[in-house]
C-alpha cells in the first residue's frame, strides 16, 4: 500500500474490500469526504485535505510472504481494518511498516495518520 502525499491510499495487490474482490489495484479514501467510502473519488482536493506521504520508519521484520491478498473491511463509523502481509510504503517508495494487521483512518482527522487513533468518534464521522 501506498500513502499517497495529501491523498488516498493506493493499493497493488489482489484486494478485497468488505469481502468483495476489487482485482489488484485500486484506491481507498483518507480524507473522509468521498461520496463514495470506502473508495476514492477525488473528493480531497475539494475538502482541502492535507497529510504528508512520508510517513517514519517503524521498526518491523520482512514479511513470511509477500504478493499475496489483502483484506481490507471498513468498520461502520470507524476505521479501515486492513488483514494479511501488508506492506506501508511512502509516495517517494521507502518501505516504513510490514505488517499482518493494522487499523487505517478514513475520517482524515487521525493524528497519526495514515493510522487510526480514534478520533473518528470526536469527529462524528458516519460512514458504513
Amino acid at each position: 500500500m501506498r500513502v499517497r502525499e495529501n491523498g488516498p491510499l493506493a493499493f497493488n495487490a489482489p484486494l478485497t474490500v468488505a469481502g468483495k474482490d476489487e482485482g489488484l489495484r485500486l484506491t481507498l479514501c483518507r480524507c473522509g469526504q468521498s461520496k463514495n467510502k470506502p473508495y476514492f473519488d477525488g473528493s480531497h482536493t475539494a475538502a482541502g485535505f492535507t497529510a504528508t506521504g512520508e510517513l517514519a520508519e517503524v521498526k518491523s521484520e520482512p514479511l513470511a510472504q509477500r504478493n499475496g491478498p489483502v483484506a481490507a473491511t471498513p468498520i461502520k463509523d470507524g476505521p479501515l481494518k486492513v488483514t494479511d502481509p501488508l506492506e506501508v510504503v511512502t509516495g517517494t517508495g521507502r518501505t516504513v511498516s510490514r505488517v499482518t494487521e493494522t487499523w487505517l483512518c478514513r475520517c482524515g482527522q487521525s493524528k497519526n495518520k495514515p493510522y487510526c487513533d480514534g478520533s473518528h468518534k470526536a469527529a462524528g464521522f458516519v460512514a458504513e
